[in-house]
């Protein structure tokens, strides 16, 4: 299996076994995009660069150019975000100096762009932008404390100061994913003691927090929750695996308000044919359609290297639906982080 990113920055291979802000003045009003998504960014093989792939169904999978990022001592294969206006984010690593960056960059950006902007950090694990564009960062305290979530404003820049910092004191690392709606509501997919949940923040919460409710998946080994993403209503939409590796994997919906042990009110099975098997989920994200899209790691006893696989399907889907777009790196992927616009 291919190096994923540094260590700070992974994706634990444990999923194997086992974000006042809400109409604030001088906040930026949430934008409204009903288009569907024409491309999915991916790190390209080694982080060297962002690959933009064609979503448009009659020609999914194919190459849009790459956007080349800048050398090192910056690291890459991190999480990737888009926010409503097509801008995307991307986070890097600087490990010789234990620092971050999130670069941002005008939409369509290939070549050797430059960012529009930058923000400082010590770490990024986990990455979101909501539809105000308030940027959500995610980081994991090395593995060993509660992870933290700062929101940034839509214009925040260089060492910018959080609008606001809250603890996530009863989450366990690894977190698989993170997303937040219109008003400042963060979903956190991680692991709660005793199982997999999605974790539901208010926009009030800062400092040491806990969740309003929870989505809860079962005790340790029942399932395992990969993604989270949420729609203009509040549904939320889960990647969910078995709690053993190699799958089956779901993309499962919740309707607004789900708490505890919640029934879906929708599923998408996802399957992959021979001679592929389903190692892990990834993140989900929505277009402005209300496309849904999810990635996963495939493996095969037929190869010595995995490959990574990004399905997309339309807002109907629902059962063994066959997806829209389908899309699988010529280079075979570098990890199951993806953004599309």
């Amino acid at each position: 299996m291919k190096n994923r990113w540094p260590t700070n920055f992974a994706f634990s291979l444990i999923l194997a076994s086992a974000i006042c802000l809400a109409g604030c003045s001088g906040l930026p009003a949430a934008h409204t995009n009903t288009a569907p998504a024409t491309v999915a960014y991916m790190n390209g093989s080694g982080g060297a660069g962002i690959v933009g792939y064609s979503t448009v169904p009659a020609n999914n999978g194919s190459s849009m150019g790459t956007l080349t990022l800048p050398p090192s001592p910056l690291y890459y294969g991190g999480p990737l975000a888009t926010d409503p206006s097509g801008q995307i984010y991307i986070a890097a690593a600087d490990g010789a100096n234990h620092a971050a960056q999130i670069l941002i960059y005008p939409p369509n950006s290939t070549g050797a762009a430059t960012a529009s902007r930058t923000i400082n950090l010590n770490d990024v694990n986990r990455l979101a932008v909501d539809p105000a564009g308030r940027v959500y960062v995610l980081n994991l305290a090395g593995g060993y404390g509660p992870p933290t979530v700062a929101v940034y404003s839509a214009t925040a820049s260089g060492a910018a100061t959080p609008l606001r910092t809250l603890q996530l004191t009863n989450v366990l690392p690894p977190v698989a994913d993170m997303t937040a709606d219109a008003a400042g509501n963060i979903y956190v997919a991680a692991y709660l003691g005793n199982g997999w949940t999605i974790a539901v923040y208010p926009p009030t919460a800062t400092g040491p927090s806990t969740p309003t409710r929870t989505i809860d998946f079962g005790t340790y080994g029942t399932s395992i929750v990969y993604g989270v993403a949420v729609d203009s209503a509040r549904d939320i939409f889960a990647n969910v695996g078995s709690g053993s590796y190699n799958g089956p994997n779901a993309i499962e919906e919740f309707a607004p308000g789900a708490n505890g042990a919640a029934t879906p009110i929708n599923t998408i099975n996802l399957t992959v044919g021979s001679p592929w098997q389903i190692a892990t989920g990834g993140p989900v994200r929505l277009d402005g359609a209300g496309n849904i899209f999810t990635s996963l790691t495939l493996l095969s006893h037929d190869t010595a290297l995995d490959s990574i696989v990004v399905y997309g399907f339309e807002p109907t889907a629902t059962g063994s639906a066959v997806p829209t777009v389908q899309i699988a790196p010529t280079d075979g992927g570098y990890n199951t982080f993806f953004a599309v616009n």
